[in-house]
């Protein structure tokens, strides 16, 4: 007979909980600030293995959306607006990162020349797409920018080269021609995030042309499309989202959406359903190789797939309905949609009765905004402010583990 197990020793210590390396992660990131993480990881070798991986391996983990930014127009003056990250506010699980980041990034843009002479035309993976207010060069487009603002960096984009721009916006276009102008903005990037892209589309009527900037090379191409139905030039200047690493370009207004995949340098047009009443519409990646299509209405939150094919091919009827998700407070709040990145849409709900909107202050701010996770459409509260922005720029970033961007 085997003997009896001896009794635990009521003064040995209990045994010590230990967790996986990737919940260890998980908990890293969601510390307060860098000085966090180096006291953490000056607590054992186990929590500064876990701290250099981190490090090393950003791209693992889906950067929080930390707040956003105003779009900013040729009329608006930072030196009489002053720049601001709005961000995060508890309850969101972003609140400690955006807060900290707002401390830290540098939306003066005082280290570069002029500063005040620059505007905000899109953001991603914690760079900014910055262009000149004035500065035009001979073929109509104006200087650009990419910038890191909480380190402080930038690289000016060359120009595009003339044998490139070249019609894409001539001034001698016929009679009636419908024009538009130029929009840069920042291409979706891959799995290495170190470099990145810019993109110029001109708009034509029934013509859209690309011009597509890689840091990895240090050049331009051009990609030219020709044949959208309709008015093709409203259509490409209307919201802009992300899917398949493609910027999708689309309006309530028509069933046609253009695809650039910036990868590959090709277009494609996909069919999406005509809804009556119009709703609001997003382009979302859905996963499983599909793609998505969100819309508002109603006080509702609508979700749509079908199967992602690289040549956008496929009618309005192939898309199917999948989830409806009621949005919060609907009975006094109206939503759209105001800005897009990282894997999340912006939401913004302000109230119904206008009366209440016209009585906000400073003290007392009325309209809401949401973020809204593409990936498992969880919805929360990003912050509430008095101001009512149309067009904004989400931004995403780890305030512990950044790396210059630029």
């Amino acid at each position: 007979m085997s003997s009896p197990a001896a009794p635990q020793d009521a003064g040995a210590p209990a045994s010590l909980l230990i967790f996986p390396d990737e919940i260890l992660g998980e908990i890293f990131l969601r510390l307060d600030s860098a000085d966090d993480l180096a006291r953490a990881s000056a607590a054992c070798t186990a929590f500064l293995r876990v701290a250099r991986f981190l490090r090393r391996n950003r791209s693992l983990y889906r950067r929080p959306v930390v707040g956003f930014l105003r779009t900013e127009g040729l009329s608006l003056d930072p030196r009489l607006n002053p720049r601001s990250l709005h961000h995060a506010e508890p309850p969101h699980r972003a609140a400690s990162a955006g807060r900290a980041l707002a401390q830290l990034v540098d939306l003066a843009f005082s280290f570069l020349s002029d500063p005040s002479s620059w505007r905000i035309c899109d953001a991603g993976y914690g760079r900014l797409l910055l262009a000149a207010r004035t500065t035009v060069t001979t073929a109509g487009f104006v200087d650009l920018v990419v910038c890191d603002p909480l380190h402080r960096r930038y690289v000016r984009i060359p120009p595009v080269p003339d044998d490139l721009s070249t019609g894409a916006f001539p001034d001698d276009l016929p009679k009636g021609t419908y024009r538009w102008g130029r929009f840069p903005l920042l291409a979706p990037t891959g799995e290495d995030e170190s470099s990145f892209g810019v993109v110029w589309t001109v708009k034509l009527d029934g013509k859209a042309i690309a011009l597509v900037f890689s840091s990895a090379t240090g050049g331009w191409c051009r990609l030219t499309f020709c044949g959208l139905r309709g008015n093709g030039a409203a259509m490409i200047t209307s919201c802009r989202y992300y899917a398949h690493r493609s910027v999708c370009q689309t309006s309530e207004l028509f069933t046609d959406v253009l695809m650039l995949d910036t990868r590959r340098m090709k277009f494609s047009v996909v069919r999406i359903p005509r809804f009556r009443p119009i709703r609001l519409q997003a382009i979302v990646e859905a996963g499983e190789g599909r793609l998505g299509l969100l819309t508002i209405g109603d006080g509702m939150l609508d979700l749509y797939c079908k199967a992602w094919q690289d040549n956008g091919a496929g009618g309005a009827e192939e898309w199917q309905h999948e989830k409806t998700i009621p949005l919060p407070d609907a009975d006094s709040l109206m939503y759209t949609f105001s800005g897009v990145g990282a894997g999340y849409l912006l939401l913004r709900g302000f109230p119904q009765d206008p009366s209440e909107l016209a009585s906000s202050s400073q003290e007392v701010p009325k309209i809401q905004y949401f973020t809204l996770e593409v990936k498992t459409l969880l919805m929360e509260r990003l912050c509430v402010s008095n101001k009512c922005i149309d067009s904004a720029h989400l931004y995403a970033n780890f305030p512990l583990l950044s790396l210059p961007t630029v």
